[in-house]
């Protein structure tokens, strides 16, 4: 019997199923997924506090990032590493690109913003203040603290850059499929354990910081020069894998092609989901989920944003966050199967949905009573409707990226299994178009008519609470349709 075919016991099959021969690879690729996640979690929170708190700005100026500052810089990070890897080696553009970052990172956090205020275009912005209307805020913020979009923009990027190009490139490079079945579940609870640590090394950061002159600008420096030591960290783990774990080998610079992918244009998605009954309840699942956690976000955000006029308490206040979504993303993952044999499909993939309907309730319960409910908030939860707006606001951005890693993805993923072949390839193709790209941009678009039309997201609240009731009607309703059809 084979190494690869060898059976393990029962339990060591669900929490190690690693031959001795694997260990050292797999150990060594955990444990660099695992300081790159760390990276991400830390400069995640810290960009969105640092848009959010800026001059003239506030939540408003998030779906015009995601729209104009994301796609952009997504199109230009494709073209640069496409150029890279015509003339390096992957191993030399993987240190290219983390030091490119770490070095931006840095230099953010020491030149760029104790500077901010000379360099941002603040007389643009007012010039753009006085002659638009009252909904252009968002874009007009994004002009004129331009060098706090790009760290926003550029910060949103090691996730598309180096988590998925870099390191999932390199991981599908020197794995088997067999091998594949086996570790990369044991990845995927590495990169849901990391929030937890890299949130618990940003409250550190903060606490650290907020006692020093500097305040605020210490928190982002201390922030920052952790990164800078776990990235370097990573290309020393990057350096070792090439020479102590892969077979040697003289790597040849190649031109570089992509893969060939089923892809699909976004009226040939439609047409493709729109023949089967199936797909579409499928497709009605993923959009649901992207727009609702894209439209919630923004609305909770604005309230972080009035609620904490300290950035650095805010941004602990985030690292909280990202510490209970790992947590509890852990926990699921752990679980999922488990949930799925005994509890069934329909079970598991509704409770993402469900969570986020039930947290949203109290969320505009609270957003809309104000003041009506103040006594009976005070009596009930000890805390005023503003503040609770904030915190079930939070549970709910917790559990609902939480129950996104461990339920949502994988549930779906299940549910191509009782596809054809055509079907799996083509669909997925589709669906995954549709939701990541339809359903992430269209929801930001919605919010950019809405914030224009009504003048910024404090008078857009009620249509948005209208939408997402829609939004996780359908989404419901299409998971518990789906699941009938599953199981036939």
């Amino acid at each position: 019997m084979s190494s690869d075919t060898k059976q393990f016991g029962p339990i060591r099959s669900i929490l190690w199923p690693i031959h001795r021969s694997e260990v050292k690879k797999v150990v060594s690729m955990l444990v660099l997924f695992f300081l790159l996640c760390i990276c991400y979690n830390m400069i995640r929170n810290l960009k969105d506090t640092v848009v959010l708190t800026a001059s003239q700005s506030g939540a408003e100026v998030l779906p015009f990032l995601k729209v104009w500052g994301m796609l952009p810089g997504a199109i230009a990070a494709t073209w640069a590493y496409t150029r890279l890897c015509r003339k390096f080696t992957r191993e030399k553009v993987f240190y290219i690109v983390v030091s490119f970052f770490l070095s931006y990172f840095l230099l953010f956090a020491f030149v760029i913003q104790p500077n901010s205020e000379q360099l941002h275009l603040t007389r643009v912005g007012a010039f753009l203040t006085e002659h638009l209307p009252a909904g252009f805020k968002g874009i007009i913020a994004m002009i004129r603290n331009w060098s706090f979009s790009l760290f926003y923009v550029i910060s949103e990027l090691w996730a598309v850059v180096v988590l998925s190009i870099l390191f999932w490139g390199f991981t599908n490079d020197i794995t088997g499929v067999s091998q594949a079945k086996r570790t990369y579940g044991i990845l995927n609870i590495g990169s849901n354990v990391a929030p937890m640590l890299g949130g618990a090394i940003g409250i550190l950061c903060s606490s650290f910081s907020s006692s020093q002159a500097g305040g605020w600008d210490s928190t982002i420096e201390s922030t920052m020069i952790v990164v800078a030591v776990l990235g370097t960290l990573s290309m020393g783990v990057f350096y070792w894998i090439n020479r102590h774990v892969l077979p040697p080998k003289k790597e040849e610079i190649k031109e570089f092609k992509k893969k060939k992918k089923v892809k699909l244009s976004v009226r040939e998605s439609v047409k493709y989901i729109a023949r089967s009954r199936y797909l579409t309840s499928l497709a009605l699942i993923v959009l649901g989920y992207n727009i609702s956690i894209n439209i919630t976000d923004v609305l909770w955000k604005a309230q972080l944003k009035q609620y904490f006029s300290d950035p650095t308490l805010m941004v602990e206040h985030m690292h909280k966050i990202t510490m209970g979504t790992g947590f509890f993303a852990t926990i699921g993952g752990v679980f999922f199967s488990m949930m799925v044999t005994r509890l069934g499909w329909t079970f598991t993939a509704l409770l993402p949905p469900l969570v986020m309907t039930v947290m949203g309730a109290f969320f505009f319960l609270f957003l809309f009573t104000g003041d009506a409910m103040g006594s009976l908030a005070m009596t009930l939860f000890g805390a005023s409707p503003f503040a609770l707006t904030v915190y079930f606001g939070s549970v709910q951005n917790c559990l609902s990226k939480a129950g996104k890693y461990s339920l949502f993805d994988a549930s779906k993923e299940m549910a191509f299994l009782p596809l054809d072949k055509d079907a799996k390839l083509k669909g997925k193709a589709a669906i995954d178009g549709l939701g990541s790209g339809v359903g992430k941009s269209g929801a930001s678009l919605m919010y950019q008519g809405l914030i224009i039309l009504f003048g910024g997201v404090a008078a857009s609240t009620p249509y948005i609470f209208v939408i997402l009731l829609v939004v996780l009607i359908a989404w419901i309703s299409s998971v518990v349709n789906l699941g009938g059809l599953f199981k036939k």
